[in-house]
């Protein structure tokens, strides 16, 4: 029964780093040096709504949902939460819940993710649209965790 339950987590844990795979580009949509866009997709659609919260809310307010994030991971905060253009979030110690601010199932599902993980998230995306301004050659880029 014992390995069983190591074979079941092994597949939960392998489970969770295969939907994880993510794909950064830039798409050009214009003719001026800075009409370019960073866009993240995972590849398995159960994260389309984190992928437009990233895409979305993190380019327009990385500074605020940082600060956020950074005040429930340190343990500043029991818990936070964020509202942006299309998409909130509901920061827990554990868990963060990512969803449309209209309840229209058509946008895309709600979307559960370990805090710590949504925070190694937004961090590694600006990093990733930092280097896309700097002009560095790496995209598309693809990342297993």
């Amino acid at each position: 029964m014992e390995r069983l339950s190591q074979h079941s987590q092994w597949n939960k844990m392998n489970l969770e780093v295969r939907l994880m795979k993510r794909i950064y580009s830039v798409v050009v949509f214009g003719n001026e040096e800075n009409d370019i866009m960073l866009v993240l997709k995972f590849t398995d659609q159960k994260f389309q709504s984190l992928s437009n919260f990233l895409n979305s809310e993190v380019h327009n307010f990385y500074p605020h949902i940082y600060k956020e994030l950074e005040a429930v991971v340190t343990g500043q905060k029991e818990a936070s939460d964020f509202g942006g253009n299309m998409l909130n979030i509901d920061i827990g110690k554990e868990e963060t819940e990512v969803y449309y601010q209209m309840d229209d199932e058509s946008l895309g599902e709600p979307c559960f993710i370990s805090t710590d993980k949504l925070y190694k998230l937004v961090i590694e995306w600006k990093e990733m649209e930092d280097k896309m301004y700097r002009g560095e050659d790496i995209f598309p880029l693809i990342i297993e965790d």
